[in-house]
């Protein structure tokens, strides 16, 4: 497989555990992306709540309400749809994760080689 000049490597799918979540690319204390794996496909949304533009977990990795259906922001208890990043309940209802683009081929995840900004 050959990346495409706009895309670059994340992980291998096995790296997520599939119907959970990662933190990835760690700046400092925090991940930048929240990636979630349901099967065959990884959901990847900047690590930024956009009620008070927070880091969401509550410990490294740990993005997903207890019974494993949606991302939860875990200082505000925001809660949002893990494959639209819509906001249902919380301080934010009604706003959106950052999503970032991604695709999984030969069981590797690409992501944008460019990441979005949370103020697009």
């Amino acid at each position: 497989m050959t990346a495409h000049a706009e895309e670059r490597f994340l992980c291998a799918l096995d790296d997520i555990p599939d119907g959970g979540s990662r933190g990835l690319l760690r700046e400092g204390l925090d991940d930048r992306l929240c990636v979630v794996r349901q099967g065959d496909e990884v959901f990847v949304w900047l690590n930024d709540c956009p009620h008070e533009h927070r880091p969401m977990e509550y410990r490294q990795d740990r993005f997903l309400s207890g019974d494993g259906t949606h991302i939860v922001c875990y200082a505000h208890s925001a809660h949002f749809d893990i494959r639209t990043g819509h906001c249902f309940a919380g301080p934010c209802a009604g706003q959106s994760l950052v999503k970032v683009p991604a695709r999984v081929e030969n069981g590797e995840v690409w992501i944008s080689a460019e990441l979005p900004s949370i103020f697009d």
